[in-house]
């Protein structure tokens, strides 16, 4: 393994994500770097844009704690405890007529563990309890194709009583062989073509997690019991080169993450002390120390990414801090320093939380103008409608001739009477004035 020296520039905290609710047990970053994605115990898996603050662009609450993520191209693949295999498209069109739906690529009965593609992107080894699951990519769509043959015996006697086996690790070597990795089995090579696996080293510590380097010839691994031990791999086997004595032994049983960086000329380990171990790969001493949290915390997550313009990031994920937990953003840049990258970072922060509060007021504000509008135009009918009435009414008084006055009342006239009746009644007439001079004369001869 050739290794250039490491680069002297240290390390420099970017920011915090404080979305998580419990241990953060993955993190991955998208290939091109935009986008971070998180699996953890709050049963939820988020992707944050990391060209706008950190926030968080995409989330997905499930049924129990996700334990895997993994990227290929802008698709993520995320594993949980239920054994299930799962594939998300955050960053699609964030228009839902155009997102993809979710899909449940297939389902094992142990938690899966880790994630793993080859350099194509067209295989994907899945670690799931005792199990190493091969995936194939066929016509855009993901197949699973066979399970590799579990460790075999290994000099035991009739008395031996054997550890379960719990697959750890898997990493591609090439297009014809991979790694594997096991917490009480070492290490074991496996071969696809001739279908058969042959273990390369072990089992004289257990391996709880495992880094290969970007050239394939060196390994480390975290184990249980003295921290952090290395490897140099060959096609015939591996073989252990070291123990690095600069670091604390974690308390047994807690898997710690580990990761190779800065193309393969150090490596950064997760520790129980609440910062992440930085090492040179070369001689394998510390040369940074990146504090995360307290000295209580775990850190149980790491992701790296190196982008361009020498640009690397890491992301540190913690555990065992009840409700509320954090991820921690690091960058290094090796042409302007840390500060410059630091204070340009931060200031990029800040006017993404500006644009971000501006475009939420506007939003607000127009959105407050509509509903305004609206009851103003609903309540407004009635008086409109009577304002429209009047002005119809002042128009016609304006320009339409006034009505023509009601005609007189008409008088009856009186109804012609015929000759008959009208002698009758001069008659009656005549009758009745006599009738009146017979009682005057009555009354003289009286008197």
């Amino acid at each position: 393994m050739v290794l250039s020296e490491p680069s002297n520039t240290p390390y420099a905290r970017l920011g915090a994500i404080d979305a998580p609710t419990d241990t953060v047990n993955a993190l991955a970053f998208s290939v091109d770097g935009c986008f971070l994605a998180s699996a953890g115990d709050d049963r939820r898996v988020r992707v944050y844009d990391m060209d706008r603050g950190f926030s968080t662009s995409w989330e997905h609450e499930g049924s129990c704690a996700f334990t895997a993520v993994a990227w290929r191209d802008s698709v993520l693949f995320v594993g949980n405890m239920d054994g299930e295999i799962i594939t998300f498209h955050p960053t699609k069109e964030q228009k839902w007529i155009y997102r993809r739906k979710s899909e449940v690529l297939y389902k094992t009965n142990t938690p899966i563990e880790c994630l793993e593609f080859d350099n194509h992107g067209n295989h994907l080894l899945v670690c799931s309890g005792a199990d190493v699951l091969l995936f194939k990519n066929s016509s855009r769509k993901w197949h699973y194709q066979d399970h590799l043959p579990r460790p075999g015996p290994f000099g035991e006697t009739e008395n031996y009583s054997r550890p379960p086996i719990l697959a750890t690790g898997a990493y591609f070597l090439g297009d014809d062989d991979c790694l594997l990795a096991y917490l009480h089995d070492g290490f074991w090579k496996f071969k696809f073509d001739a279908w058969e696996n042959r273990r390369s080293w072990g089992p004289e510590e257990k391996i709880a997690a495992m880094a290969k380097s970007p050239d394939s010839t060196a390994v480390v691994t975290t184990n249980i019991f003295n921290g952090l031990s290395w490897f140099r791999s060959t096609p015939e086997n591996v073989k252990k080169m070291g123990t690095s004595v600069d670091v604390q032994p974690p308390p047994q049983n807690i898997p710690l993450p580990v990761l190779f960086i800065n193309k393969g000329q150090a490596t950064i380990m997760g520790t129980t002390k609440g910062y992440v171990a930085m090492f040179e790969a070369k001689r394998g001493k510390r040369i940074q120390a990146l504090k995360h949290g307290g000295d209580e915390i775990w850190v149980t997550a790491l992701a790296y990414v190196e982008l361009a313009g020498r640009r690397r990031v890491i992301a540190s994920g913690e555990g065992n801090c009840g409700q509320r937990t954090k991820i921690v953003i690091w960058t290094q840049d090796e042409a302007d320093g840390p500060s410059k990258q630091q204070k340009t970072s931060k200031l990029w922060g800040v006017l993404s939380r500006f644009i971000k509060f501006t475009t939420t007021v506007g939003h607000m504000i127009l959105i407050l103008m509509g509903v305004i509008f609206a009851m103003s135009w609903l309540l407004s009918a009635q008086w409109r409608e009577k304002e429209s009435a009047n002005f119809l009414q002042y128009l016609g008084r304006s320009f339409v001739p006034p009505p023509p006055p009601p005609p007189p009342p008409v008088v009856p006239s009186a109804t012609p009477q015929s000759p008959s009746l009208t002698k009758l009644k001069e008659l009656l007439i005549s009758l009745e004035d006599l009738l009146v001079r017979v009682d005057l004369s009555i009354s003289i001869q009286t008197n």
